[in-house]
């Protein structure tokens, strides 16, 4: 797995030790760069393979959202045109294992969020759709409450980790909360900039709100909304919180940008932001995001291109090339992705927004360390202070004068 070096807003501006170590002679150069090659990330670029499964047969399909269910089992579509159709999450190009969901409308549909208990799911959309999708008998219902949309486009859906709570974000920057005993209901401390995505946490009972141009909000417990100071410069795309072990989560910008947003469970108004972080390499844009296997998320790159963000670390890795999906079918480069999933590392699908299914899996081994990985990685641990004292040492006249000093080679003065 590739490693995407990363840049910051506003890079160091003294090297005044570094110019001392980086020094004329050649036996320094050669120090460092060995440095340098101890310091590299043993894994090589990881490299995925494609196989094209049978498309859902669909005309004029353009599907603009899914999320796998909490099972694990199926995977719900929604699009333009009341477009709900269900399909195998481990078996998707298997087409008589398909539903096809009426939805008795025909607006488009933006996403879709599945309760916690497996049961029932979420759509959000055009022309107020707020709907309840209900898998023991295929209905769609408008949600209680519904009526205060009135035409209004909504973006985003998401269901907090209680199952007790879900929000809605709106193109008009409007935000909604929804409860069996209320319905729907209008929050307050929003802004006009369309809402992009919601994202709560998979363990608190903490979301987090994306807009294009108002920065980034977490919602707390009480449902009372915030902004993130820092955060309103930037064009927020997608947010996700995909690894329960870690109270923070992660926000996605055009330019390709990221920040973590560290949450206060105690007190979510006090939630920060972390420093926003820019690929260096390539020039696609960020447009939306997955969830991947083992608390990562799966970044959506236009026109055709994902790289995996791992949380833990705050890094970003390639994951699918542009170029490699191009060469291997080009009417699928030409589309675009409109959810990825995974059962394992770069072991799963994607689906576009034409009804195209891709099965992506790795082309490389990846094991766990052997005696000689392990023998290998020792010495490292071992050399790389070794050598970075060493190197201290030669371009210091006077650590070298306290040595020779020490050994009896010079009388102190």
């Amino acid at each position: 797995m590739g490693l995407i070096r990363l840049t910051n807003k506003k890079p160091p501006q003294e090297w005044g030790f570094f110019v001392r170590l980086l020094g004329p002679t050649m036996r320094t150069r050669v120090v460092l760069m060995l440095i340098l090659v101890l310091l590299t990330p043993m894994a090589s670029a990881s490299e995925v393979g494609f196989n094209r499964e049978e498309s859902l047969s669909v005309e004029a399909l353009n599907i603009q959202a899914g999320e796998v269910s909490p099972s694990g089992s199926n995977l719900l579509l929604v699009g333009d045109d009341g477009f709900v159709h269900m399909i195998s999450a481990s078996a998707p190009g298997d087409r008589s294992q398909d539903q096809d969901i009426d939805s008795q409308r025909s607006a488009r549909f933006n996403d879709v969020a599945w309760h916690p208990n497996g049961e029932t799911a979420l759509i959000a959309g055009d022309l107020g759709a707020a709907l309840r999708y209900t898998m023991s008998d295929n209905s769609i219902q408008a949600l209680k409450g519904a009526g205060i949309l009135g035409s209004i486009e909504l973006t985003a859906a998401s269901w907090r980790a209680g199952g007790d709570l879900a929000f809605f974000g709106a193109k008009n920057g409007n935000m909604y909360s929804f409860n069996e005993g209320e319905g729907l209901m209008q929050m307050e401390n929003t802004f006009s900039s369309e809402i992009t995505d919601v994202a709560c946490h998979l363990e608190q009972n903490i979301c987090l709100v994306s807009t294009l141009d108002d920065g980034i909000a977490v919602i707390d417990r009480t449902r009372e909304v915030t902004w993130i100071d820092g955060t309103s410069g930037d064009t927020w795309v997608a947010v996700d919180c995909a690894d329960p072990l870690y109270r923070k989560c992660a926000a996605f910008a055009s330019g390709r940008r990221h920040v973590s947003i560290v949450l206060d469970i105690e007190d979510a108004s006090k939630s920060t932001s972390g420093e926003i972080m820019q690929l260096v390499q390539g020039s696609s844009d960020f447009v939306s995001v997955s969830r991947g296997y083992d608390g990562t998320s799966l970044v959506h790159l236009a026109p055709m291109e994902s790289v995996r963000y791992q949380l833990s670390a705050d890094e970003v890795f390639m994951h699918i090339e542009s170029e490699a999906i191009t060469s291997y079918d080009a009417d699928v480069a030409g589309q675009r992705i409109a959810l990825m999933w995974e059962t394992g590392e770069d072991d799963g699908w994607f689906v576009t927004n034409e009804g195209s299914i891709v099965e992506i899996y790795p082309t490389e081994t990846r094991e766990s360390l052997g005696i000689m990985e392990t023998i290998i990685f020792a010495a490292v641990a071992i050399s790389v202070p070794g050598v970075i004292i060493g190197l201290i040492f030669m371009n210091s006249p006077f650590l070298q004068r306290k040595y020779r000093q020490l050994r009896g080679f010079e009388r102190k003065e």
